[in-house]
């Protein structure tokens, strides 16, 4: 019985790295076969592989710091003021009137049966848009929220019927 435990362990020794060897090279003959490229050398691919497009590696660029942030704000400060400077166009206040107020307030703003008379309008900006906004005393015939004119259409109006004499 010894002697066969130690013809076991023997043959055990000598076929286990063997098989090792044999593996490793199956594995190496496999990955460099034929088939390992998806092109032939013409370029184009052969019919029975369905190569799988890949995307091309991503490349970012650094963003520019923001080195001064009280220059950063500084700058959009004076970008508003400036926005807020700009003079409201009086043409597109006057279409707005037409196409929003005119029906009852008339053309010119001059009054109807239906609405007052809007020449020499003594509301400053700010009482102008809360009545526009909120519809006033007036109730919701004169409710125009923001999606049926903007604050720069509002101001354009207001420009409109101040100009009126």
């Amino acid at each position: 019985m010894v002697q066969r435990k130690m013809n076991r362990t023997g043959f055990t020794s000598r076929f286990v790295p063997a098989l090792a060897v044999l593996l490793v090279l199956l594995t190496l003959a496999a990955g460099c076969g034929p088939d390992d490229e998806l092109t032939d050398p013409g370029g184009e691919a052969p019919a029975d592989s369905e190569a799988v497009p890949t995307m091309p590696a991503a490349r970012f660029e650094q963003p520019t710091p923001v080195t001064d942030l009280e220059e950063a704000s500084a700058a959009d400060k004076q970008a508003d003021e400036e926005e807020a400077a700009e003079e409201p166009d009086i043409a597109m206040g006057e279409f707005a009137y037409g196409n929003r107020c005119a029906e009852c307030h008339g053309e010119g703003a001059a009054g109807t049966d239906q609405g007052s008379s809007l020449v020499g309008l003594a509301m400053s900006e700010a009482e102008f848009e809360d009545l526009i906004r909120t519809g006033g005393e007036l109730g919701p015939d004169h409710l125009f929220g923001s999606t049926k004119i903007s604050p720069d259409g509002l101001r354009a109006v207001y420009a409109y019927l101040t100009s009126l004499e």
